[in-house]
């Protein structure tokens, strides 16, 4: 493709236009494409009618990736002290790492939307910055700088209380504050939960997949993420599984499937469905990286 080329011309919606270029280019060569064809109008006024060109594309786009874990849109759930106690320093500085590259990314997004004196495209910025960061690293700096700036009236108490709902580690983020105007942040965080909502988003805040009717010991396996596959029949991952009536209700437990049946051992187990989440998205990250 030609660089001025325009990749809409001659789609009828985003949907086609994603479509249209996967048969083209193939799928990682369209994602390119695509990702630059949204940077390119991020810096530009849009009717409605391109706004929801641009938005079919994106909701596309992220639909057709749902299922393939990209190892910097997760992130590390441990505190420092942990990750020292399991041996894991590197993996939790790496997601701090990019806990402030997503902060700094989030900033020149919204830089870069700056259209015309006093007018800046935070829709396409919201979107190009999920597309980049990913839904779960996007939420948390921003509950981040909603938490810890809670006391600014510029920020909006349904976005407070919004942010407040994200669990951050603290000493993880403390290198993400925002540098943008704080008005600027806070329709910013609009737009981020219009998506957010649209897209039910809470299904993706975590990688891997919702799972039903699989008991393993009286639990049932919420979620599972096949994290290696070796081309021959065997695979390994890690599974939140849940029983409502156990001491300890929650447990993250690794597996390996051979000859297509899982077998569940090596659980970390606890009363209380966070340090479930944090045990599961911590190992997901190490396992990917």
């Amino acid at each position: 493709m030609q660089p001025n080329e325009n990749p809409s011309v001659g789609c009828n919606d985003g949907s086609e236009m994603w479509h249209d270029y996967v048969l083209k280019y193939g799928f990682d060569e369209a994602l390119i494409i695509c990702r630059n064809y949204l940077n390119l109008n991020l810096k530009r006024e849009h009717s409605d009618d391109e706004y929801q060109f641009t938005r079919e594309l994106f909701f596309t786009m992220f639909q057709a990736t749902s299922n393939r874990t990209d190892p910097d849109k997760l992130v590390y759930a441990h505190d420092c002290k942990t990750a020292y106690d399991f041996t894991e320093p590197t993996y939790y500085h790496k997601s701090r790492d990019l806990n402030t590259a997503c902060a700094k990314g989030i900033d020149r997004l919204i830089s870069d939307s700056y259209y015309k004196e006093n007018y800046y495209n935070l829709k396409m910025a919201a979107i190009c910055a999920i597309h980049d960061y990913g839904f779960q690293r996007v939420c948390l700096v921003l509950g981040f700088n909603f938490q810890f700036k809670g006391n600014d009236a510029r920020f909006s108490t349904a976005n407070r209380q919004w942010a407040n709902t994200f669990i951050v580690q603290e000493e993880a983020f403390n290198d993400t504050w925002l540098q943008s105007h704080a008005t600027l942040v806070n329709s910013f965080c609009d737009y981020i939960r219009e998506l957010y909502n649209e897209l039910d988003a809470e299904r993706f805040m975590l990688p891997g997949s919702e799972e039903h009717g699989e008991f393993v010991s009286g639990r049932e396996i919420k979620r599972a993420i096949t994290t290696s596959d070796d081309g021959n029949g065997f695979s390994t991952g890690y599974a939140i599984g849940y029983n409502p009536d156990a001491v300890e209700p929650w447990v993250c437990w690794q597996f390996a499937v051979r000859d297509g049946e899982r077998h569940y051992n090596w659980g970390v187990y606890s009363s209380n469905e966070q340090a479930a989440i944090d045990s599961y998205n911590s190992r997901v990250f190490v396992a990917l990286n």
